[in-house]
């Protein structure tokens, strides 16, 4: 589902770049302020920019695909209480069973919305640039989520320090092609 341009069609100052802006994004995400900032306000202005660019412009990748983005998604669920669509950007991982996204909410104490939307009703759409594709979610074993643990760091190292911050285990789900 996802494409993924070729790193060699980028000049090394562009590849530096991007390199340089990953790394800044998750060292930041390291800090508590930057957490409390992200949910605040970064997350809404990624949402815009991501629809607004049909998926070539995220905060997490300057132009999607390229080698050194961080992979996000646009995750749109329904609301469990209001019935409403809800949509957040996510970072995402793709696995042989589909694609897998962690409800770490920052680190912060309680579990993200989206994550207990998926646990009321399983069903939901994500968009990868400009593909929209429907899903089911299935909430991952303590095990699959521990095999798949190294993998996700490689993604976003940050995460580890998001499981200092909280007693919470995170879930972690498969969203698979509906």
């Amino acid at each position: 589902m996802r494409r993924r341009e070729d790193s060699e069609n980028y000049d090394p100052a562009m590849r530096l770049a991007m390199r340089l802006y990953r790394d800044m994004f998750v060292r930041l995400g390291r800090a508590r302020w930057y957490s409390w900032l992200s949910i605040k306000l970064l997350v809404p202005i990624d949402r815009f920019c991501y629809r607004r660019s049909g998926g070539r412009f995220s905060l997490l990748h300057l132009g999607a695909g390229r080698a050194t983005a961080i992979p996000s998604l646009l995750l749109t669920t329904t609301g469990r209480r209001s019935g409403q669509q809800r949509t957040t950007p996510v970072l995402y991982l793709e696995d042989r069973a589909g694609l897998v996204v962690v409800a770490s909410n920052f680190g912060q104490p309680q579990h993200p919305a989206w994550s207990a939307n998926l646990l009321a009703n399983p069903r939901a759409t994500v968009q990868i640039q400009t593909e929209r594709k429907d899903v089911t979610a299935r909430l991952a074993s303590d095990e699959e989520k521990a095999a798949l643990w190294p993998r996700l760091l490689e993604i976003y190292p940050t995460w580890d320090a998001y499981t200092a911050r909280t007693d919470r285990s995170f879930r972690a789900f498969f969203l698979e092609p509906a």
